[in-house]
Parts: C-alpha cells; sequence; structure tokens
C-alpha cells in the first residue's frame, strides 16, 4: 500500500470542519469565510452564546498616540461537546479570522455550575469558562495599564476582567483574572 493511498484515505475519516481552513467554517450547510461582512455571517451561523467587543489601535505614531480605531467583536459558538467551539473575531465589520477553542459543551452554555476542580480546566478564554462553569458570583473589570500613560505603545482600550467563584463554606472561592480575553490566572481567596 502506497504512502500517498494512507494519505488520502486518512483525510477522508476527518470529518468535513477539518478539510476548511483556518479562515472559513462550515455553519451547517453553509460555509463562511474570513472577509464576510458580519450581517451575512449572523444569518448563516447559529446564535453566539459569548460576544465581547473591544477598540484596539490601526495605527500609532511615533509617541504611541494611536492614529484610528478598530472595532474588533468576538462571536464564540458552541457546536456540541463532539465538535470544538469556534471564535469568529470581527474586525470594522468582516470576519477576520476563526480560532478554535477546545470542545464545545452539550448543555446550554452558561447553564450550569462546575466546581473548583473544573474550573481549573475549563479552558482558557472567558467564553470557555463561562461556558463550562457558567456566571460568576461576582465580576468587576479592571482598568488597562495603557490608561494610566504611555506603556510601550499599548493603545488597546480593552480592558482586564476579575471573575469571582463562590463555592460554598467549605471550599475558598477562586478569582480569575482575564487578560486580553484569556486567562491569566487563577487565585484561591480567604473567607
Amino acid at each position: 500500500m502506497s504512502m500517498r493511498f494512507v494519505l488520502i484515505a486518512g483525510l477522508l475519516l476527518l470529518p468535513p470542519a477539518a478539510w476548511s481552513s483556518a479562515d472559513s467554517l462550515h455553519c451547517g450547510s453553509r460555509l463562511v469565510r474570513a472577509g464576510d461582512p458580519i450581517w451575512q455571517v449572523a444569518r448563516q451561523c447559529p446564535e453566539p452564546f459569548w460576544r465581547e467587543s473591544y477598540d484596539r489601535a490601526s495605527g500609532a505614531d511615533r509617541r504611541g498616540r494611536p492614529l484610528a480605531m478598530q472595532r474588533v467583536e468576538i462571536w464564540t459558538l458552541n457546536f456540541g461537546q463532539r465538535r470544538f467551539m469556534r471564535q469568529l473575531v470581527f474586525v470594522d465589520g468582516r470576519l477576520s479570522r476563526i480560532d478554535s477553542l477546545g470542545y464545545g459543551v452539550d448543555h446550554r452554555p452558561g447553564s450550569r455550575r462546575c466546581n473548583p476542580n473544573e474550573l481549573r480546566n475549563a479552558g482558557d478564554t472567558i467564553a470557555e469558562v463561562f461556558a463550562r462553569c457558567g456566571e460568576p458570583d461576582y465580576s468587576y473589570e479592571l482598568p488597562s495599564p495603557a490608561h494610566y500613560g504611555y506603556h510601550g505603545g499599548r493603545t488597546d482600550t480593552r480592558e482586564r476582567l476579575s471573575w469571582t467563584y463562590d463555592f460554598g463554606p467549605r471550599q475558598h472561592p477562586r478569582e480569575l483574572l482575564f487578560v486580553d480575553g484569556r486567562l491569566h490566572r487563577i487565585r484561591s481567596e480567604r473567607r
């Protein structure tokens, strides 16, 4: 048996979503691609369970001041526990890229609570933690360090988030810090 035959047979066994490139995604029978307008993607894909948005500089002068701003919107889609969750990143109303996250969940994202052990393995993004562990008991936004002056030209206005889950009197609460939409740390808090 030739190596070419084995490779082709292996590719045919992959699910259709694996055939599409990182800049396209099958939503049911429809294909969305990088460059598609946000309204078109909204008609073709299921409703995202998580949305977040922020403004970012599209260029800076020599002193690090933004020349122009772009609007970034991120949608997270759940396709069930046998497929990966997907994040669709739109820049100024156009699909810019599609990122794969961990496996999806079989329940409605955000509808159940997790325990401290599950929280540790819930995922690396805000959307993944929400999907597996639900709303935090307490949340607040921390200002970005860039708001306090020049910090290497960073001009994003996206803020850091702190989420706290309280697991009852026998467990310490856990504080999660998200920086730029990704989990930065989990810390046990005293009661």
